[in-house]
Formats: structure tokens, sequence, C-alpha cells
């Protein structure tokens, strides 16, 4: 059974997602060949190596024409179902924009068919999503584990005014999941990181038994004082009966000393 850990180092976005499966080792010119079946507006994927303060990683971004296009959750459907995707990535891809679709609707109180998804946060959303789901598949993951979610805290601004962070979505998608803000005054999770968790994760919390056979470094944007990373660590699962014992810690409490003999030479 092949696993796969996202370990949320400064949270996770659809950028540091796609970009920490990049960072693998995946064959790149094939995740690009399937991602141009899309039909979309034309769009570049930009691959660069940074250091992330001491740690080198990779930053995916998606550069397209600003055409001002608004879809909807339909619309998004309808373009998977147009591509050239493998199966199990088309699958995956129309899971996580589900449940993305299902939190938005949530939150706004409206039917799910009239979420929908603008401009360019909307085909960077798709592209992310989609890289993602086709990344996973190239790399036989089986199962995704994720461990605890740092969010940020403080407020953000978007296209609808200031909103508080974690976002509503964020807070809908992650919902059970165990979320702390790390005390960081930034968004460290968006709503295409939390959409993918959300799909994807069937357990939070430490690295599950694993042989460790690739581990990738996907970079944020933002500069933070820390690593602005999310890593992605790939293997097969490893049973637990194969681990190797370890001694516990030598039994350090305390056992009263015998009486001792008091000054005087009596028993006491």
């Amino acid at each position: 059974m092949r696993l796969a850990y996202f370990d949320c180092i400064a949270g996770i976005s659809g950028d540091s997602a796609l970009g920490a499966i990049v960072d693998t080792g995946i064959d790149l010119g094939e995740l690009q060949a399937h991602l141009a079946t899309l039909p979309l507006e034309p769009f570049e994927l930009q691959v660069e190596q940074v250091d992330e303060r001491g740690i080198l990683a990779t930053r995916v971004g998606v550069r397209g024409s600003g055409s001002g296009i608004v879809r909807t959750y339909p619309s998004v459907r309808a373009l998977l179902d147009a591509s050239d995707l493998p199966a199990d990535a088309l699958h995956l891809a129309h899971r996580i924009f589900r449940r993305y679709a299902e939190a938005e609707a949530r939150i706004h109180r409206r039917d799910i068919e009239s979420v929908t998804f603008h401009d360019l946060a909307g085909l960077d959303a798709i592209v992310d999503v989609t890289g993602t789901a086709l990344g996973l598949a190239m790399l036989g993951v089986e199962r995704v584990f994720s461990s605890a979610v740092p969010t940020g805290l403080g407020m953000t601004r978007t296209g609808h005014g200031a909103i508080p962070i974690p976002s509503p979505t964020v807070v809908e998608l992650l919902r059970g999941a165990p979320l702390f803000s790390r005390g960081v005054a930034a968004e460290l999770t968006d709503a295409t990181g939390a959409a993918i968790l959300a799909a994807t994760v069937e357990g939070y919390g430490e690295l599950p038994p694993l042989r460790v056979e690739a581990a990738g470094y996907g970079a944020g944007s933002a500069r933070l004082e820390f690593p602005n990373v999310t890593r992605l660590l790939v293997g097969t699962e490893e049973p637990a009966t194969s681990l190797p014992s370890v001694p516990g810690p030598p039994d350090l409490r305390l056992v009263p000393e015998p009486d001792q003999p008091n000054s005087s030479g009596d028993a006491g």
C-alpha cells in the first residue's frame, strides 16, 4: 500500500501542495501534457526552485490572461470531463471540487449548482487541484494522511472585503480536523489547500509507519519567519509488527533508601 503524508509545516495551499508533488521528482512533462488537455484559456505553469529559510523547495505558479471568466461548479465539472485525464486522476479532481463546492454552498446558503469560481482565482484553483490529483495518481498513492493543520490568524482581504483567518470556507472544509493558528498573522491555509485535504485525507496526526521513498517541499508565496513550505512524504506502508522494538527509558522513580542509623548509634 502506497501512502502519502502531508506535513503542513506552514499550512497548505493549492500552490504549495502542487509544488510539493512536483518536488518529489515526478515527470513534469507528463504532468503538463495532461494539464494542457483542460479546455481552459491559455495558461503557463511556472516552476522554480527557491530557498525557504534554508530548505530548498519548489514554487509553482499559474500565469493566465485574466479573461474575466466566471465559472460555475457545473462548468468546472464539464471542463474536467472534456479533458484527457487518467480515470483515477479525473475521479479525484472531481472529488476535490465537489468538497470545495459543497463548503461554498453551505457558507453562502446557496444551491451547489450556482457556486462560482472567479477569473484568475478560478483558473489557479482548477490547475492546482487538477495538477495535485494528477500528481498523486502518478505517484501511485492509495491512502493519504496529514499532520494537524496550522491556519494562521487575523484578517485577510478578498474581493468581497475583509474576512477572518481561517476563512469560513476553510473552517467548513476542515471541520473535524485538528487546527491551530501557530500564532502567525497570515493566511497559512487557503480554501484550495483545505479542499485537497478534505477530499483526500483519511486521518490527521503523527506520521504513520512509512518507508519513505520520496519527499517533496512545496513553497508558499508569503515570506514568513520560518520555512513557508508544505512537505509531502510518499512511500510504502510499514506494518507495525515489522518496526524494531525500542527499549523504554529506565525507571527513574524515586526508591526509598533503607533506614540509616542516627548519630547516636541507635537504630532510630
